[in-house]
C-alpha cells in the first residue's frame, strides 16, 4: 500500500479546543518544511548527518587578548623572563609585518596638499575667488 499524505486540516477545525495538540504539530511541520526550503541550498548532507556541533571555550584569554602563563620581573626568574622577551620579540616582528605601507610618504603628502587646496577654495569668499582668476593680456606691439 502506498503511504497517503495527510489531508490539510482547515483553520476552523484546528482552532477547536480538542485540536490544540494537532494544531501545534501541524504548525511545527509547516515551519520545518519552510526552513528546509529556505536553507536547502546552504545545508549539505554532511551537516545534516553530523547533527549539532558545539564548541565551547572555558577561558576568556583568547577573547580579551590577555597574557597567558607565568610572568617574572627584575630577574626573579631568568628563564621565564627569557621566554617573555622571546614572545615579545615575536609580537613586535608580527606588528612590523602588518605595518607595511600601501601608500608612500610622498604620495600621502601630495594627496594631503591637494586636499588642503580644495578645502581652502571651499572656504574662500567671493572677493578672494575673483582675485585668483587670470586676466587677459594684450599682445605686445612689434
Amino acid at each position: 500500500m502506498e503511504e497517503r499524505k495527510h489531508a490539510k486540516l482547515s483553520k476552523g477545525l484546528l482552532d477547536m479546543k480538542f485540536m490544540k495538540k494537532t494544531k501545534e504539530r501541524v504548525e511545527k511541520e509547516e515551519d520545518d518544511a519552510e526552513g528546509q526550503a529556505m536553507y536547502s541550498s546552504e545545508i549539505t548532507e554532511e551537516m545534516k548527518q553530523s547533527g549539532n556541533i558545539n564548541f565551547s571555550q572555558v577561558s576568556i584569554v583568547g577573547c580579551k587578548d590577555l597574557i597567558e602563563g607565568r610572568l617574572s620581573f627584575k630577574g626573579m626568574n631568568p628563564e621565564i623572563e627569557k621566554l617573555m622577551n622571546d614572545e615579545y620579540a615575536k609580537k613586535l616582528d608580527e606588528a612590523e609585518k602588518r605595518k607595511e605601507k600601501d601608500v608612500t610618504d610622498t604620495e600621502m603628502a601630495k594627496g594631503y596638499s591637494t586636499l588642503v587646496d580644495t578645502m581652502d577654495k571651499k572656504f574662500q569668499n567671493k572677493k578672494q575667488r575673483n582675485t585668483n582668476k587670470k586676466k587677459f593680456l594684450k599682445p605686445a606691439d612689434y
